[in-house]
Order: structure tokens, then sequence, then C-alpha cells
């Protein structure tokens, strides 16, 4: 994380068990960079629902490509097809302003 002017890595008790205990011990980190591009291919469903309901595809299509990425993500990550629609319809409502979605709202 970039905090005023300079990298700072945190470590919580997720990464380190016992960090709280550890304040202060030094390590040695390598950092590479990953130019690999991830790409994150849209859920038919939620291209089925945005084909069916224009103004939430205009307001999606109007969305800054890294919020459209967010909403893409989220739904491909889901496992069960109950857990995909149930947000895809969350997702719509969302983009037609009636809810909040992915800790946002408002698109």
């Amino acid at each position: 994380m970039f905090f005023k002017g300079d990298w700072r890595l945190y470590v919580n008790t997720t990464m380190l068990k016992n960090s709280p205990k550890r304040i202060g011990e030094i390590f040695d980190f390598t950092i590479s960079y990953d130019s690999e591009p991830r790409i994150v291919k849209q859920a038919q469903v939620l291209s089925e629902a945005l084909a069916k309901n224009p103004e939430a595809k205009k307001v999606f299509d109007q969305l800054i490509p890294s919020k459209q990425v967010e909403i893409n993500r989220y739904i491909a990550r889901l496992k069960t097809e109950e857990a995909i629609e149930r947000n895809v319809r969350r997702a719509i409502g969302f983009l037609l302003g009636k809810n909040s979605f992915v800790g946002r709202d408002k698109p």
C-alpha cells in the first residue's frame, strides 16, 4: 500500500500467526511484477439479463471499466447457479438505482 510517500506492507493475523506479538520482527520479501492479463469473462446469465433490460445495460456500459470488471468478477466467482441468479437480479437492481451491490449504494 502506498501511504504518505512510502510503500508499506501490512500483515494481519490471517497472514501471519501471532502477528501482534511479532511487532518489530524483520522479514525479507521478494516482489515481482506479473504481466499476465486478468480477463474476467462476463457470465452468460448477466449478459442475458442486461440484454433484457436496456436501461440497466446503458448504465452498465457507462460505468468506468474497473466497476464493470468488479461486477463481472463478483458474479464470476460465485459457486452455485442459485447464488449467480440471485446476484444478477441484485446487480440489475443496483444498475437501476433500486438497491446496493458490491458494497456500493449507486453505480
